[in-house]
């Protein structure tokens, strides 16, 4: 445990300079989210960009011949990748809190009214997105490495965002958000519960896969 602890902060590390940059990027989930006077947006693009610091430790490794370096650590291939998604799960929870918080912050100084349900759900759904999102792509840049492999990882992002479009554009959208929404209302509890365990499942499904793909390459 230890080791996968290790492998983790390394990637902290190497990775700070692009967390910074994300920090940065929350200012403008803030803006948009109150131009548009719409809390949960600012809540889901601040895990949007969450996503952007996941990723872009591959390519920080990448271009300092990281591999080579984990070639000669004690660490077995599985431990590396348990590193590299426990330093992903660690990103994303700061991220959680940051867009919970900004969310309601915007709400209250903007004097919109959300209601627990819908916030939890959102909060929720920003989470799923996240490990969705790292999911998708850390088996592609094990596979591909970053560099090659960057533009296709986004692919299934932007479909999400596309059929979120097309569902919203449905007549019968609002009244099945609302009576998916009134679901919650009673079971508040249940938005942040099945938004952990779902996360989660993405992430240990997209781990095994990564662990399949890597443990035949050569470093």
């Amino acid at each position: 445990m230890n080791r996968i602890l290790n492998a983790a902060k390394l990637d902290f590390y190497a990775a700070r300079s692009s967390l910074m940059l994300s920090a940065l990027m929350f200012i403008l989930a803030i803006a948009i989210g109150a131009a548009t006077k719409q809390p949960m947006i600012t809540m889901v693009l601040v895990m949007v960009f969450a996503t952007y610091s996941g990723g872009t430790v591959f390519s920080t490794h990448e271009k300092n011949h990281g591999d080579k370096l984990y070639g000669i650590l004690p660490l077995k291939k599985t431990e590396m990748i348990a590193g590299r998604y426990l330093y992903a799960l660690v990103i994303s929870i700061p991220s959680i809190v940051i867009a919970g918080v900004l969310g309601r912050a915007i709400a209250g100084i903007l004097n919109i009214t959300v209601d627990s349900a819908t916030f939890w759900i959102a909060l929720a759904l920003a989470f799923v997105y996240y490990c969705f999102s790292v999911g998708v792509s850390y088996p592609i840049y094990f596979k591909f490495t970053f560099a090659k492999a960057y533009i296709f990882t986004m692919l299934p992002l932007y479909l999400v965002v596309l059929a979120v479009m097309l569902i919203t554009r449905k007549s019968n959208y609002l009244n099945n958000l609302s009576q998916f929404i009134n679901f919650f209302n009673n079971r508040t509890y249940l938005a942040p519960i099945l938004g952990i365990v779902g996360g989660l499942l993405l992430l240990v499904v997209s781990m095994w896969i990564s662990n399949l793909i890597y443990k035949r390459k050569e470093i």
